[in-house]
């Protein structure tokens, strides 16, 4: 077991230090506040949190990249290796997750102690006792700091409870913690963990790299994917894909290195390009100077009747790429203008690109706002700025609209790769380090 300390101003820059140092496999012992800076003992210095996690070194001897039967395979590695080894009890990952009562109770006195302390700091702000200039906001920031510890501990103790009165194998509530720590909604990660539980043979659920496999399957089923999303239609019609989204997300790049992607693997393919974007001038110029360099039409259009007009000039190509205008998904008039340009084509097929660096919450809103478009699938970009992916799945599960794209960088055409459910269940579960671990 390989356990560090990290300290950060916040618990999302704690978590990427984590998993960039340790990897997604890394699990949370415990928090606490610490205060670092100048002055006698630190007195006067900044709040830091001081976050220390742990990873277990031994997960695995090998694990195929494919996924087809796996859990053979795992079987059949795991009772040869306890034949070969002969151990007493079946190898068991211990969950530090609140739910065991050792970590459960560090953790609570932990942060009882910080809340404590933190009293007697603004006990003593409020008495006068620190004459700085910034008291007031001293003050303020460390009632929030309060507030938000005591938030954690009424979640640490609901947790445990929930978790002891559910009696889970350890593996089992490991698991469940790695799913909510990379983004998965408590609620789903519950009742696949519940379902797993049921439905795992017993005599396995102590072979931890079983288990994780066996969740991946199950995550699996969840995932809707859409890899042949460009291939030309059956009539022989072009096949047409519209890209819409909010702004910043990059709707613009996806198109075009969509496009030469495409280009590149068969020069022969006829791709149209179309924009609706008159907002950005430079991001039409910009589409223009690359349709130029890998040789494919572009046109800008304004209206309906321009865009009907093009579509008919380009009815011998295989693949028309449209670009739109980024939208507020809560301004309707952004929103209805759209509507009016794009809504009633059957043929198109509509994807909503989305940024796996957007907050959860968001993405629901901005989902329900753009289903007024009929959706045909989504695009998750600027998964490289990300440093999890659980909200990809909380979209899957929650309205089942196929992946088609995911975008891992800036680079044209390179940094895009058609979605796939291993590589998917991968940045989740991080099953290829289960190899090196």
């Amino acid at each position: 077991m390989q356990v560090k300390k990290y300290s950060a101003s916040n618990m999302q820059e704690a978590i990427k230090m984590i998993k960039e140092d340790l990897g997604s496999n890394a699990i949370i012992i415990s928090t606490k506040k610490i205060r670092k800076g100048s002055g006698a003992f630190g007195m006067f210095g900044n709040f830091m949190l001081e976050v220390t996690a742990a990873r277990d070194n031994k997960v695995a001897k090998s694990i195929p990249a494919d996924y087809n039967g796996l859990l053979n395979q795992q079987q059949s590695e795991y009772q040869s290796e306890l034949k070969n080894n002969a151990p007493k009890n079946p190898r068991k990952v211990k969950s530090i997750l609140p739910g065991t009562s050792d970590s459960q109770n560090k953790m609570i006195s932990n942060l009882q102690g910080d809340i404590s302390e933190l009293k007697d700091i603004v006990l003593d702000l409020r008495r006068g006792y620190r004459k700085e200039r910034n008291d007031g906001a001293n003050i303020t920031h460390l009632r929030y700091e309060l507030s938000e510890l005591k938030n954690v501990v009424n979640t640490l103790v609901n947790q445990s409870s929930e978790l002891r009165n559910d009696d889970l194998h350890e593996n089992l509530i490991a698991l469940f913690q790695q799913l909510c720590f990379n983004g998965i909604e408590n609620k789903f990660a519950r009742k696949l963990i519940e379902e797993v539980n049921k439905k795992i043979p017993k005599q396995e659920i102590a072979n931890f790299p079983y288990v994780k496999i066996y969740v991946a399957r199950m995550f699996m089923q969840v995932l809707k994917i859409n890899a042949d999303v460009t291939e030309k239609e059956k009539s022989n019609k072009p096949k047409i894909l519209t890209f819409i989204g909010s702004t910043g997300v990059g709707k613009t790049t996806t198109l075009a290195k969509i496009a030469g992607s495409q280009k590149i693997a068969n020069p022969e393919l006829k791709i149209g390009m179309i924009t609706l974007d008159t907002f950005r001038i430079a991001a039409v110029q910009q589409l223009q100077e690359y349709a130029k360099i890998i040789n494919v039409p572009i046109r800008v259009v304004t209206d309906r009747n321009q865009l009907d007009h093009v579509l008919e000039e380009y009815k011998n190509k295989d693949l028309i790429l449209i670009d739109t205008a980024g939208r507020s998904q809560r301004d309707e008039m952004q929103m209805s203008e759209l509507r009016k340009v794009i809504s009633g084509y059957s043929n198109f097929h509509n994807l909503l690109v989305l940024s796996a660096t957007t907050k959860d919450n968001d993405l629901v809103e901005i989902t329900k706002r753009f289903s007024s478009i009929p959706l045909k699938g989504v695009v998750f970009t600027k998964l490289d700025e990300s440093t999890s992916y659980g909200s990809i799945f909380n979209h899957s599960i929650r309205f089942k609209l196929p992946i088609a794209y995911l975008t891992t960088g800036q680079n044209v055409p390179d940094d895009i790769e058609t979605a796939s459910r291993d590589r998917l269940i991968d940045l989740l579960l991080n099953i290829s380090a289960m190899d090196s671990d």
